[in-house]
């Protein structure tokens, strides 16, 4: 099959939408623990309860999730299968982010347990319509390897802004407050979840199959394929270091390099500048390495350097605020394979599994990722606040321990995940000449 040239606006427009949601799931990832469990007021809600809630709300979503890719693939409109959840999914979505931030009680209550608990399970369920169906557009819009790249850069760059953008939300948050902030910021990513779907048009041919498989059956298949079991395992790994670091990185700032919480912006900005860099360099390398042998090397870099948050002290010669700028900016450096490449991989095994069945099921496949995701993410914002227990502030006896450790657990989950990888099956080098040719239409 063929693949007609693609606009540049296409691409660009696929990728921008990774903008907005970025923006704001950074926001609440970065400081909804913050705002809930300050480390110097009384908390809104209890450290436990926390946690309990937030496992919770992970398990609702992973239930809502594979339903929802297992009909968008079987949606059909003259819109597409995707488009319509997205068009719908985006407002509610961002309603609910606003909402977050509003709690009944000023002070600790169950009534803010049960606020909590109730808007975040909704935002959830909302903010899995739009995703779903967005990532499994890739496979549909880009058919070769070295154009999915391509999309996974401008994607990965435009989710990049997004945490450049929700890195300005410390000094708002100091001067406006979190409910004005999380209203300014749903009103940016607004434009970046619509305007795109005007653009952006799915490829209809992809979907001409009848289904076959029923959900159980579909889910099944996804379950038994190989590359998907190797990939999610690792992913589960990799999954679990963008949870926790964003999710500790205002704890890094104020508690270990001793600044204000409108400070943790200046980490954000160097972080993504170096990965933004690094990106052409991670296109260029897996056009001529193959992106296995780049993804397994980020993975093990990522692995060397993310421990490196435990020796940020006072026996450096440098500035706190210095040592931490080098090592989240080192940490962007080997991670950005790691974050840049794994939904070109996903359209590598939608596609093997497309040949193997007769259907294309893109839908189903980043559903079952989205689980995972949710179940990791869920575990990782239950497991944080009791990783600070172990000490998450100066006035602790153990001083921020908890904190450093943030950064020798990510590096462990690394190094397992790089062994996980070494067993996925489609690691030969890409044959970008042969790729080309497909692009232009050429046959054998």
């Amino acid at each position: 099959m063929s693949e007609p040239r693609t606009p540049l606006l296409h691409d660009i427009s696929y990728g921008v939408i990774s903008l907005g949601s970025t923006a704001i799931w950074s926001v609440l990832t970065s400081w909804l623990l913050y705002f809930y469990l300050p480390p110097d007021g009384d908390p809104l809600v209890p450290a436990a309860v926390f946690s309990a809630i937030m496992l919770g709300v992970r398990v609702v979503g992973a239930l809502v999730i594979t339903p929802i890719g297992y009909l968008s693939d079987r949606t059909h409109t003259r819109w597409g299968r995707r488009l319509p959840y997205m068009a719908l999914s985006g407002l509610p979505m961002l309603l609910l982010f606003v909402l977050l931030w509003t709690p009944p009680v000023a002070g600790a209550s169950v009534w803010n347990a049960v606020y909590l608990l109730l808007t975040f399970t909704l935002y959830s369920i909302a903010y899995s319509i739009y995703q779903i169906p967005y990532v499994a557009l890739m496979p549909e819009i880009a058919v070769t390897d070295p154009h999915r790249v391509r999309l996974a850069a401008w994607n990965s760059g435009f989710l990049l802004v997004g945490m450049i953008v929700s890195g300005l939300a410390g000094p708002l948050i100091e001067r406006l407050g979190y409910v004005w902030t999380a209203i300014i910021y749903a009103a940016i990513a607004f434009p970046t979840l619509y305007g795109p779907i005007t653009v952006l048009r799915e490829r209809t041919e992809r979907a001409t199959s009848p289904p076959r498989l029923s959900f159980r059956e579909s889910i099944a298949t996804v379950l038994r394929n190989p590359a998907f079991r190797i990939l999610t395992g690792a992913g589960i790994l990799y999954w679990s270091t963008t949870a926790l670091i964003p999710a500790a990185l205002p704890y890094i700032a104020t508690e270990i390099c001793r600044l204000s919480t409108a400070d943790t912006m200046v980490f954000y900005i160097p972080a993504i500048l170096a990965s933004l860099a690094c990106y052409p360099v991670v296109t260029w390398l897996s056009d001529r390495q193959g992106k296995w042998r780049v993804f397994s090397g980020s993975l093990i870099a990522s692995a060397v350097v993310f421990p490196g948050l435990m020796l940020i002290s006072d026996s450096i010669p440098i500035s706190l605020k210095a040592q931490g700028i080098i090592w989240v900016t080192l940490q962007a450096i080997a991670s950005a394979g790691v974050t840049m490449l794994p939904p070109a991989f996903g359209a590598e095994i939608t596609d093997d599994d497309a040949k193997r069945t007769g259907e294309r099921r893109e839908g189903a496949y980043y559903a079952t990722w989205g689980l995972f995701d949710q179940l990791v993410n869920g575990i990782a914002a239950a497991t944080l606040p009791l990783l600070l227990l172990l000490g998450s502030s100066r006035s602790d006896p153990h001083g921020p321990l908890g904190v450093r450790m943030v950064g020798l657990v990510c590096g462990l989950f690394m190094v397992i995940a790089f062994l996980i990888f070494q067993r996925y099956p489609f690691r030969g080098r890409v044959n970008s000449a042969r790729q080309r040719q497909i692009a232009r239409g050429i046959p054998e």
